[in-house]
C-alpha cells in the first residue's frame, strides 16, 4: 500500500478524534420532574449560531426514559479557522476543525430547559469559558433557546447567539 493512500486514511482518523467522534460523550446529570424530565427524553441533535456569526456548530443529547443522567456534547467551528475558509464553510472548501465540548448539567423546569457546559478553552480569547444555555419546548419534538459564553469563572460575556433542536 502506498504512502498516498494511508495519508488520507490517517488523516481522516486524527479528525474524528480531535471531533470527538469516536470518544463517547461525557454523562450529564439532569434535575426536574419526572413528567419534566420524561418530556426530554429521546435523541435530540440540533444545531447553533453565536450572534455575528462568530461561532456555529451542532449539538447532541440523549435521555432514555425514566433515567437521571443523559449523554451530550456540542461541536465548535471558532473564528480564527473561519476567516481562513469563509463562514460557513462551502461544500468544495475543507472542514474546518471542531472542537467538542460536554454538557456539564441540565434541568428542566415548567417547559424549560437550562444548563452549562462544562468550562474550556476558548481559542478566540485565549482564556478558559463556561457557557450558559437556556431555551423553551416549542413543540413536543423541539426546543430552542439562547446560549451565552463568558470567561470563566464570572467574567464579560464573550458571545451570544441561538440554538435549537429536535428530537428524532
Amino acid at each position: 500500500m502506498s504512502v498516498r493512500r494511508v495519508t488520507p486514511g490517517i488523516m481522516m482518523l486524527v479528525l474524528a478524534l480531535a471531533c470527538g467522534v469516536l470518544a463517547p460523550p461525557a454523562p450529564v446529570p439532569v434535575e426536574g420532574s419526572r413528567p419534566q424530565l420524561d418530556s426530554l427524553s429521546g435523541n435530540w441533535s440540533g444545531t447553533y449560531r453565536a450572534s455575528g456569526a462568530s461561532r456555529y456548530g451542532v449539538l447532541r443529547f440523549s435521555l432514555r426514559p425514566g433515567a437521571d443522567t443523559a449523554y451530550g456534547e456540542v461541536e465548535m467551528t471558532f473564528a480564527p479557522t473561519q476567516r481562513l475558509y469563509g463562514d460557513p464553510p462551502e461544500e468544495s472548501m475543507p472542514r474546518t476543525p471542531c472542537r467538542v465540548l460536554d454538557i456539564a448539567l441540565v434541568r428542566m423546569y415548567e417547559g424549560s430547559v437550562r444548563g452549562t457546559l462544562a468550562p474550556y478553552w476558548d481559542p478566540d480569547c485565549q482564556c478558559e469559558a463556561v457557557a450558559l444555555f437556556e431555551g423553551r419546548m416549542t413543540g413536543p419534538d423541539q426546543v430552542e433557546g439562547t446560549f451565552t459564553s463568558r470567561r470563566a469563572p464570572d467574567g464579560p460575556v464573550l458571545l451570544s447567539g441561538r440554538w435549537m433542536a429536535e428530537r428524532h
